[in-house]
């Protein structure tokens, strides 16, 4: 996991040296802002894909009462048991369908945010990561590989 220079970043004659480099704030200030900004992208897919499928979902219900408003109807012309149950048989295949698209729907919204979400964690990261072994790097008097 280390390598043998890790012990040079508690050598006493780079010692001071070593402190003011850690010390330099700068490049944490940088990796830092970048994480916050990664992270208010990533509460923004999230925020703006709540809000699409909570919208959706109240046009999918509103959608929905006026279907059974119209199903209602379509039932009440029914000319006796056997045309009724077919007609009831029909509209529960169409309510089936409507109700499996609309949840494909919402789960391919839900799947696409959380595409560019873990793209952009990812990426953030693998940045992180690299940082760290920079200033791992020269804190003990060598560069990063």
């Amino acid at each position: 996991m280390f390598n043998s220079d890790f012990s040079k970043m508690f050598d006493p004659s780079q010692y001071a040296q070593n402190i003011q480099k850690m010390c330099d704030m700068t490049q944490a200030m940088t990796a830092s802002k970048q994480n916050m900004e990664t992270m208010k992208k990533v509460s923004s897919i999230v925020a703006d894909t709540v809000s699409t499928c909570t919208e959706k979902q109240f046009k999918y219900a509103q959608n929905t009462m006026e279907d059974c408003i119209e199903c209602l109807r379509e039932l009440s012309t029914a000319k006796g048991v056997e045309d009724y149950m077919q007609k009831q048989a029909e509209i529960s295949k169409r309510t089936a369908e409507k109700c499996q698209s609309m949840a494909q729907d919402i789960a391919s919204q839900w799947q696409k945010s959380q595409a560019q979400c873990t793209e952009l964690l990812s990426k953030q990261m693998s940045n992180t990561m690299e940082w760290g072994k920079q200033f791992a790097g020269q804190t003990s008097g060598t560069s990063s590989k």
